[in-house]
């Protein structure tokens, strides 16, 4: 059927729209326009990140072997030898300090925010939290050494340990996962917990049986991010725990500081050593190798837990 009898149809069963074939040309020009414009935006963005991937890799891919992750260092200077171990036993230590504070600080709130706050309370706690996001790391490692490693300020004496270093990344943490978590609540349709009330449960029991469980997915993404966040941070533990080229013997003082990648990255990249500045180029590699790991680990985890709750 030609446009024309196409047309001359549609007119005689009384809806005819003349079809404007600049306009439609106009608007095809447009969307092209439109999606050049964003695959643009795309590779301009993701150029540096590639290319620092790409430079990390050919420089230091003939380190990037098991025994650089399995070993020790060793040699002089220290790290000429061997590998990062206690880098990587370190970055482990932290972010399970870190989470053990964040974790149910972050959530706790959270749903306090979303089910039991009431209003002006929230917006204080949300202002809070909102003005802990913005602090600059810097500022925080400052506030870790004067609370927990130094006897001034309120004198927990951890010293330059991984405990003060943990307790420090956990506060960055925490508003993370708070503001996360009350996002992934608020998703949360009402009819859920109207329901569960509605049969007789209390606020509590609701929010433990239905919303939790409902808002799991989005509650494992806020804690995800979070750790997501305070991997790689350099400043906090500059102040808190600097670094450690041995296995710690303990949390808290003497022998209490760990290794970890951000700060063997930013040490050996300054030394004059060239087989430093290779190993911390291998070193970058395997740490943007763990965030990956952790990003699709945490999310087949939040995956199979959402599945699993949804059959009980």
């Amino acid at each position: 059927m030609t446009e024309k009898e196409n047309n001359k149809k549609t007119e005689d069963s009384g809806n005819y729209f003349p079809v404007n074939k600049s306009y439609i040309k106009r608007k095809k020009i447009y969307n092209r326009i439109a999606y050049a414009s964003a695959a643009l935006a795309f590779i301009i963005g993701a150029f540096p990140v590639f290319h620092i991937i790409y430079s990390a890799l050919i420089i230091g891919y003939k380190y990037l072997n098991w025994n650089f992750i399995s070993t020790m260092p060793s040699g002089f200077p220290i790290g000429a030898k061997g590998g990062i171990l206690n880098a990587i036993i370190g970055d482990f230590y932290l972010v399970i300090i870190a989470s053990c504070l964040a974790v149910p600080l972050g959530i706790g709130s959270g749903l306090y925010l979303s089910l039991f706050g009431k209003k002006r309370t929230n917006s204080i706690i949300r202002l809070l939290n909102e003005l802990m996001i913005g602090i600059p790391s810097v500022v925080w490692g400052i506030m870790g050494f004067y609370i927990f490693s130094t006897n001034a300020g309120l004198g927990f004496h951890f010293g330059f340990s991984a405990l003060a270093a943990g307790l420090t990344l956990g506060f960055i943490m925490t508003p993370i996962v708070t503001l996360l978590t009350e996002q992934a609540v608020n998703r949360i349709p009402a009819s859920y917990i109207e329901g569960a009330l509605a049969m007789g449960a209390t606020k509590w029991q609701a929010t433990k049986s239905v919303i939790v469980k409902a808002a799991m997915g989005g509650i494992f993404t806020a804690v995800l991010l979070g750790v997501l966040n305070i991997i790689g941070q350099t400043a906090p533990l500059l102040f808190t725990n600097y670094y450690n080229t041995g296995m710690p013997t303990g949390i808290t003082g003497p022998g209490g500081a760990v290794g970890d990648l951000a700060m063997l990255i930013f040490i050996y990249i300054h030394e004059p050593s060239r087989i430093l500045h290779y190993k911390a180029e291998a070193a970058s590699v395997v740490l943007l190798f763990f965030v990956f790991a952790l990003d699709i680990g945490m999310r087949l985890i939040s995956w199979v837990t959402v599945k699993i709750f949804e059959m009980l």
